[in-house]
């Protein structure tokens, strides 16, 4: 199946062209010599490396394509030294191809001395089937690129620093996963997996993965093979890690990498699943971490885990470290924290506050009792109702504002619940019990709608203590308090495209008719509420992520949808009305 094109570029020269030129841009003692045009796909690297303690150059080709070796031998004379030159090349035949024709000629030209150290940490393809091709080259070549250059600057001669590079690539192992391939600029996206699979053991030029899975296994799953296929010592296949860090008396480095278009949250999150498996169920404490977009393949929708494990007792470890925290300018080098902080003791990472974080506060308020069997069926039933609606309510904010409506409110409702279980929430008291859920909406809810609705209870609640009083026509008279109460801090209105446009009209109806039974005043004030909500799909957007979206030229932001805050509150109001009437009205 073919899509549009999800590049901005359509002409993937003119992009690889402009990139360079603005790497150059990020970094002023950086040059660029006008015959090396392209670049390689996997920004920021190679030129985001080049400075103090990293490369002396980068040599380019065009995208997921070796440069040649005229290209690269333009590169080796202008940075060549009497003391030779150091060539990082990952493991792929063009690259060694061309790399070493260029050193051969290089080296007979200028006399200066080279040495090709190639990566191969890749371990994905077993020894059998990679018996011929060797491993391929993955992001394990950054901390490579940081660890010569930390060698070079610290004195070392051509053969030492060659030698303990190679003794890194021997100790470091490298496996991804993706969710599809990426978009090459200028040709149009092709999808490749469906939207249940991921492929393992994937490269970093667009190739397929190794093995496919279907259906996607959560991250806690797929972190848990990456690291059994990088770890294991089983599988005689892939152990290709010279000395094993399950022994102990390792330190062990980690990069997660980044192969383009996750998001920096979910990379924090691979980050803090890949530490704890490593300390739960390896032993082993990760002496560095590193992680974020260090080689990308374009924007590949993946990720990969390098595990590098240096034996203690070596005398090249220290070294290593030491290169590994020393500083750089070197533009895509992200982390700057020295020795001294790696060298801290490790928390647990969480600070506990004194209180339960699901606790309300605790309140010395009047306790207006009720029945706590309706008080709890209620919640119940908005709960299911939150989850029948939740789906249509994110569908609706996905395309009209950033689609976490639906999941807020089934959070809120959900955290209540909890809270209804543990004795969080006390069923059989009116003011206690909306006391404890607008605490727990303001802290399970996020954004706006979660502290609208943390006012809204919370006067709720006020105003049921100060009548002292919890039969139905105190209750509409503290609902219509709260909602006096949430427009002081909110601008919104009735035509402006909020979940106020089904709040009002539900409290308005529910004062019109407080004389009357209880299930008949609720059937009329939800009517109001559908009404109010249905209205919003031919209202312009006033508040709002939806103010900024507009579906025609004309500036209408509606696209003749409803307003999924509108909705929201329709099914939180529609779930009141059938708990009640699954009770005898004079419960309340």
């Amino acid at each position: 199946m073919t899509e549009k094109s999800r590049t901005f570029y359509e002409d993937g020269q003119v992009a690889l062209e402009s990139a360079l030129q603005g790497i150059i841009a990020l970094h002023p003692g950086l040059q660029l010599h006008k015959s090396q045009k392209g670049g390689a796909g996997h920004e920021p690297c190679h030129a985001g490396f080049v400075g103090t303690n990293m490369l002396d150059a980068a040599v380019s080709g065009a995208i997921f394509a070796s440069p040649n070796a005229g290209q690269i031998e333009t590169g080796l004379n202008l940075i060549q030294s009497s003391h030779g030159v150091l060539i990082i090349v990952k493991n792929y035949t063009g690259d060694k191809l061309n790399f070493t024709l260029a050193a051969e000629r290089f080296g007979l030209a200028s006399g200066v001395p080279t040495r090709l150290v190639v990566v191969a940490d890749d371990v994905a393809i077993g020894r059998s089937k990679a018996a011929r091709v060797g491993r391929r080259g993955l992001a394990g070549t950054v901390l490579v690129h940081k660890i010569a250059g930390g060698a070079s600057a610290d004195g070392l001669g051509l053969d030492d620093a060659a030698d303990l590079v190679e003794f890194v690539t021997r100790h470091m192992g490298t496996m991804g996963v993706g969710l599809d391939g990426c978009d090459v600029p200028g040709k149009a996206s092709s999808v490749r997996l469906g939207p249940d699979e991921v492929q393992l053991g994937i490269g970093i030029h667009n190739e397929p993965g190794s093995r496919k899975l279907n259906p996607k296994p959560p991250p806690k799953e797929l972190v848990g093979i990456l690291l059994a296929n990088i770890l294991s010592r089983d599988d005689k296949e892939r152990n290709y890690l010279e000395s094993s860090p399950l022994d102990g008396n390792h330190k062990v480095v980690v990069l997660i990498n980044n192969l383009g278009s996750l998001s920096n949250l979910e990379i924090a999150a691979l980050v803090g699943e890949t530490y704890t498996q490593l300390t739960a169920d390896y032993g082993i404490t990760p002496t560095r971490i590193y992680a974020g977009t260090y080689l990308s393949a374009l924007n590949g929708p993946g990720f990969s885990i390098t595990i590098m494990a240096l034996p203690i007792a070596h005398e090249y470890t220290r070294k290593i470290l030491r290169y590994l925290d020393s500083p750089t300018d070197a533009p895509a080098w992200a982390s700057s924290i020295p020795t001294s902080t790696w060298s801290l003791p490790r928390g647990s990472g969480t600070i506990n506050s004194a209180k339960d974080d699901d606790s309300a506060a605790c309140l010395n308020i009047p306790n207006v009792p009720c029945d706590m069997s309706l008080f709890a069926s209620i919640i119940d039933s908005i709960h299911s109702k939150l989850i029948a609606e939740e789906p249509e309510i994110t569908r609706l904010d996905t395309l009209m504002g950033d689609g976490d409506c639906g999941t807020t409110l089934l959070a809120g409702i959900g955290a209540i619940s909890k809270g209804l279980q543990n004795g969080t929430v006390e069923p059989s008291s009116l003011t206690h019990g909306i006391m404890s859920i607008a605490e727990i909406v303001s802290q399970s809810m996020g954004g706006t709608s979660g502290a609208l609705y943390a006012v809204f209870f919370t006067a709720l609640s006020s105003s049921l203590c100060v009548q002292r009083a919890g039969d139905f026509p105190s209750i509409v008279r503290a609902l219509d308090a709260a909602l006096k109460a949430l427009q002081g801090v909110t601008a919104a209105r009735v035509g402006d495209r909020t979940m106020m446009d089904s709040l009002i009209p539900f409290v308005k109806s529910l004062v019109e008719n407080s004389g009357c039974e209880c299930a008949a005043a609720l059937d009329a004030a939800v009517l109001a509420a559908k009404e109010g909500c249905k209205g919003t799909a031919s209202i312009k957007s006033q508040f709002g992520r939806s103010t900024y979206v507009s579906t025609e030229d004309s500036g209408d932001t509606t696209g003749g949808l409803v307003d999924p805050g509108a909705c929201g509150v329709v099914a939180i109001v529609q779930g009141v009305l059938e708990a009640v009437k699954g009770v005898n009205d004079e419960a309340i």
